[in-house]
């Protein structure tokens, strides 16, 4: 994050406060080797077995960044086959654009 957010602050080591109310709403969250492993397989089987006729199994909603990119990977990976979703809310960068069509042709979603 960086001061271009009218609502960030710094604490004295440099955390900003997004970040240290991601840490705690989400502490449980975060992974924890094998454990989380397992946890995402038992979800992946779910979604799998549910998926019935249809084409897609599960939906990403793509904005050209690292997070919805790295999920799309996953997802693939992990032998789904997702429906990649994306809208032009006004403020998107042509760089964001092109990191979307590159890991959806990629990816083949």
């Amino acid at each position: 994050m960086d001061t271009s957010d009218p609502e960030i602050t710094f604490d004295k080591k440099g955390n900003c406060n997004h970040c240290d109310e991601f840490l705690k709403k989400y502490k449980n969250k975060i992974y924890h080797g094998e454990e989380s492993d397992r946890q995402l397989e038992i979800i992946v089987n779910k979604i799998k077995n549910t998926k019935g006729k249809n084409k897609y199994d599960c939906l990403i909603g793509m904005s050209g960044g690292v997070d919805s990119s790295y999920t799309a990977y996953k997802a693939v990976q992990l032998g789904l086959n997702p429906l990649a979703l994306h809208m032009d809310n006004g403020w998107d960068s042509e760089e964001s654009v092109k990191n979307i069509k590159n890991v959806c042709n990629k990816l083949n979603i």
